[in-house]
């Protein structure tokens, strides 16, 4: 019987190991899921239970020190020497094992003097920055009986494979790569195949130590900048040149900033350097990564032979369920990741809590005194706002067996999400979208559209429970009553004059103004704080700033307070200098406000009331669908 998603499904075997499909999860630092402990806790040990719970054929977890030398006591970096860090690094590889998956961890292979590098004279990251040291034979060795401690330590522990990690030069290995970095006279230097010689003497090392069928996954760059030196067609040479040694090459991005694609990249950006070495006439099985998700997309890559296996990050983080849903052929039910970066930021950056935009019990999972199940009453309630909220606690009520009506004032579902439709940069945000009203359709949700909630309409419908999720509005300035708001700039862009001033250069601000940008405009962002995109979170900040840099057409003026907008836009600097901007359109991007006092009109002590989404506290995506899950617990 044929299947949509065969070839995902379609173990893959290498030597006399069998991976049971052809999806993996890539390993990520998920430094604030846990401590410092020097150990994985039982919150990381249930995340990544859960990827293989949810189908992957491959769990990488990150990762392991190559000593036992003391931790920053922030990121993660597991001590595979001591006594308690061997205990619970055992329990997860089990727990991946309980649910039928392979166990990987993310290890390095470096010398314990960690300033060496293929050549000396190189900056090698790192506490103090130092300049590195070349290696020499006997360093070499050295790193090489100290990779072989750690793998048979890990395979005692119940670990099946590793993954040695060289993409964007990355550690010692990664510098033999870079003819920048490596500028060896030796054999392990000069062409492609002996740069390579060293990180193949440690892969026969780790085979020679734990066995063939021990594994080792190598993920480098399928290219690598012009000045490094390493081309597509090097990779192709590499791949032929490491295969026997090496068990499976994963093909990553050229630098780590474009590791992590977003809507504003093209899409499968990393794809053609996989199907170039898959072309080339290597045997080595090529796993691809970078922006997957969609299984569909998925099943071609794989049916066309672009590659071996498909690795994913965030994609596992949207919806850990990826793995089953192949398996029933549910391609249309997987939650989309928007790509907003959030669960990196959080979890490797701001080091406070870890969260994904779509999927509301990431992070708190494991801390949860009730698991997500049936409601034990039937009850029947009443959401009022079709936005990511709305919907979202709709689709939860639901599923835990309430009876929904979910009434919309306008005429379509989807809230402040609509402006999604119209920026390419925000599609994969317009995906999710329609994922939600997709599943509100196909539900027995009564959706009533053009229908403004009333507290009359709710008491006559008899609800037991009322949800509030009315959002929020843009606020107004005075003087500023006839400025176009930024979220309308998206439908009405052609209404818009030549040269377009933003006022506010926050995230809506600067999309809007990249949006007009692209359009033809001559846009102008005024903001008042020394920096642009204070609201957004850093990656998503770093990739929107590079996107606006990018356009000819835009400039941005920060310290800037907008004192009169009109024709002559005038604004005066922090530091006392006055300007004027000429001027066709306005846009005013001076933030949210909530409908609070339209969602306490909603309120009465005959049934049961919460607010959820922007209508109690504006936000983003993301806190909008916490908060409406969390609330839909409650009933």
């Amino acid at each position: 019987m044929s299947h949509p998603y065969e070839s995902i499904l379609t173990p893959l075997r290498i030597g006399n190991v069998v991976l049971r499909n052809r999806l993996f999860s890539a390993p990520m630092g998920l430094h604030c899921l846990q401590g410092g402990e020097p150990y994985p806790t039982q919150a990381m040990i249930a995340h990544y239970a859960q990827k293989a719970r949810g189908g992957a054929a491959v769990v990488t977890c990150s990762g392991t020190r190559a000593y036992s030398t003391p931790g920053n006591g922030r990121n993660i970096c597991y001590d595979l020497y001591s006594g308690e860090g061997q205990h619970y690094l055992a329990q997860m590889a089990d727990a991946i094992h309980f649910y039928g998956a392979k166990a990987s961890m993310e290890i390095a292979v470096q010398p314990k003097d960690g300033a060496y590098q293929a050549s000396a004279g190189n900056r090698v990251m790192g506490p103090g920055n130092q300049i590195s040291k070349e290696i020499t034979e006997e360093v070499m060795q050295e790193a090489i009986e100290n990779l072989q401690l750690q793998v048979t330590t890990l395979k005692r522990l119940g670990f099946d494979m590793i993954m040695l990690h060289i993409a964007y030069n990355m550690g010692l290995l990664g510098s033999f790569i870079s003819t920048r970095l490596n500028r060896r006279t030796d054999e392990y230097g000069g062409p492609i195949e002996n740069r390579v010689r060293f990180l193949n003497r440690c892969c026969d090392a780790v085979h020679e130590a734990a066995g063939r069928d021990f594994l080792i996954e190598l993920r480098m760059s399928g290219e690598l900048p012009p000045e490094e030196g390493f081309t597509i067609e090097d990779a192709c040479r590499m791949a032929k040149a490491i295969e026997g040694h090496v068990d499976l090459m994963q093909v990553h991005a050229p630098t780590e900033w474009q590791a992590h694609p977003m809507s504003f990249e093209k899409h499968l950006p990393n794809l053609w350097m996989a199907e170039e070495i898959k072309k080339s006439g290597a045997k080595i099985p090529v796993v691809t990564i970078g922006g997957y998700q969609d299984l569909d997309e998925i099943e071609e890559v794989l049916r066309s032979g672009k590659a071996d296996a498909v690795s994913m990050a965030r994609g596992w983080l949207a919806d850990p369920n990826l793995g089953r849903k192949a398996q029933a052929g549910q391609g249309k039910e997987v939650v989309p990741c928007v790509k907003c970066m959030r669960c990196h930021d959080s979890a490797c950056i701001e080091g406070t809590t870890f969260v994904c935009t779509v999927n509301p019990l990431m992070g708190v999972e494991h801390n949860l005194l009730e698991k997500p199940g049936a409601a034990a009453e039937r009850k029947s309630v009443a959401v009022v706002g079709g936005g990511p909220a709305g919907m979202a606690a709709a689709l939860e009520l639901r599923r835990r067996g309430h009876s929904v009506t979910l009434f919309e004032a306008s005429d379509r579902l989807g809230g402040q999400l609509n402006f999604a439709d119209y920026a390419d940069f925000k599609s994969a945000l317009a995906k999710f979208k329609a994922y939600l009203i997709r599943q509100v359709e196909a539900s027995d949700i009564a959706v009533r559209l053009s229908t403004p909630a009333t507290k009359q309409i709710l008491l006559s419908g008899g609800f037991d429970a009322v949800f509030a999720a009315v959002g929020a509005e843009p606020v107004r300035l005075p003087g500023m009553e006839t400025a176009v708001l930024a979220p309308e700039v998206f439908r009405e862009a052609d209404e818009l004059g030549h040269r377009v001033t933003v006022i506010g250069g926050g995230q809506v601000g600067c999309e809007a103004a990249l949006f007009l940008s692209r359009r033809g405009h001559k846009v102008t962002v005024l903001e008042i704080q020394e920096k642009i995109l204070a609201d957004a979170s850093p990656s998503y900040r770093n990739r929107l700033t590079r996107n606006l840099s990018g356009e000819a057409e835009l400039a941005v003026i920060t310290g800037a307070r907008c004192t009169s907008a009109g024709e002559m836009t005038a604004y005066t600097c922090s530091d006392g200098t006055d300007g004027v901007i000429p001027t066709d359109s306005v846009v005013l991007a001076a933030g949210m406000r909530p409908n609070l006092d339209a969602a306490l009109s909603l309120w009465d002590a005959g049934y049961e009331f919460r607010l959820i989404g922007d209508c109690m506290q504006t936000g983003n995506v993301q806190k909008a669908v916490r908060s409406a899950f969390a609330a839909a617990q409650a009933i």
